[in-house]
């Protein structure tokens, strides 16, 4: 396998670094470049998140759950146990791989994509931590959340770090373009959260208000994904304006088939009750499509008006909503972002990643959890 200081063209077998403690710094954590030589050094064997559709990237991919891993190792023992609590609930590892694929259209070293991709995914836990707080939630991904277990101001603080720690990753790359790109999507991510819907007025206005809401606090950071993975040691900015308009569409296709997944899936598939935003009075696209049906429903408006009266009719409203014409119309809606998505990649010349990136659009939609 290549040496990770030059660029390659290949994709490396997929190593496996189970078992091989890494060297820790005199500062208590783990260096990327000794992370990597660990993962080299490891016998092989399927990626944790390899599927058909990250095959291409499956070696990456291990290294970047060994370098993730690897961000809990600190001297701080309240701050190792937070983190490792925050970090052993892995998700579908979206983030950095749509950051790898879009690295892996041109010629990069591995351990640069991978520390880029770990920022990504680093700054994407950060924001779920934080949330989590905000929204008082006890589980994610059925684990106990850090503030459930140890309090709000000790997840606020794990939230930091992994703030931190994501900055460190990115800086360690020298290019202000890219930490510029990190530093818009933090801001975008942070003025969609604070932006609040409401049932006040007209509901095609409660639905622009949705839509620039998931904008800020999803698709902005899917869209800093493929931008800044586009970016890395390259300067071709036709692809990069393609890239993020990728991903901008694919977070919004994403964050619509979440929310539709909260009406429709199991609460084994969603590690949490279902119809969680209807219950807490968060208003999305299926509940707005269900109010332009039957706008008289007073369960459904009561509930998203957190008017306590119906709480105990949430199960009623929830399989009203998912028994009606609303569901498929917000999921037609979450795949004309796809296919705009996909569109982005038409000028895109053919490649194994490439092909993963027209998929994962498809992808974002058909899932079932």
């Amino acid at each position: 396998m290549e040496s990770t200081e030059t660029t390659e063209t290949r994709q490396p077998a997929a190593p496996d670094a189970a078992g091989v403690p890494p060297a820790a710094n005199p500062n208590g954590t783990t260096s990327p470049a000794e992370v990597m030589r660990a993962a080299r050094a490891a016998p092989g064997r399927a990626a944790p998140s390899e599927e058909p559709l990250f095959a291409p990237i499956a070696g990456d991919l291990v290294a970047v759950d060994e370098l993730i891993r690897a961000t809990a190792e600190v001297d701080n023992v309240l701050l190792r146990q937070t983190l490792r609590l925050t970090l052993s609930a892995s998700g579908k590892r979206l983030r950095p791989a749509l950051t790898l694929l879009a690295a892996r259209l041109h010629e990069n070293a591995i351990h640069r994509r991978v520390e880029l991709a770990v920022a990504a995914e680093l700054l994407h836990t950060a924001t779920l931590v934080h949330d989590d707080v905000i929204d008082v939630s006890t589980a994610r991904r059925g684990h106990q959340t850090v503030n459930a277990a140890l309090g709000n101001t000790v997840a606020v603080l794990t939230g930091d770090y992994l703030f931190g720690r994501s900055g460190e990753l990115v800086a360690g790359l020298g290019s202000p373009a890219i930490m510029g790109v990190f530093s818009w999507a933090v801001m975008e991510l942070v003025k969609g959260e604070m932006l609040r819907p409401t049932l006040d007025g007209d509901l095609a206005e409660t639905e622009r208000a949705y839509l620039a809401k998931i904008e800020g606090k999803t698709a902005s950071l899917f869209a800093m994904c493929s931008q800044t993975g586009a970016m890395l040691d390259a300067d071709d900015p036709a692809l990069v304006a393609r890239l993020r308009a990728y991903g901008l569409n694919l977070g919004m296709a994403f964050q619509i088939v979440d929310d539709v997944l909260d009406y429709t899936a199991t609460e084994e598939a969603l590690g949490k009750p279902v119809g969680s935003d209807l219950r807490q009075g968060t208003i999305t696209l299926p509940a707005i499509y269900f109010l332009q049906e039957r706008a008289g429903d007073e369960v459904v408006h009561g509930l998203l008006s957190h008017d306590e009266s119906y709480f105990d009719r949430a199960g009623d409203a929830v399989d009203a909503i998912r028994g009606s014409g609303a569901i498929d119309r917000a999921l037609e809606a979450a795949r004309r972002y796809a296919t705009a998505a996909a569109a982005q990649l038409d000028g895109v010349p053919a490649s194994p990643y490439a092909g993963a990136l027209r998929r994962l659009a498809h992808y974002v939609v058909d899932r079932n959890e």
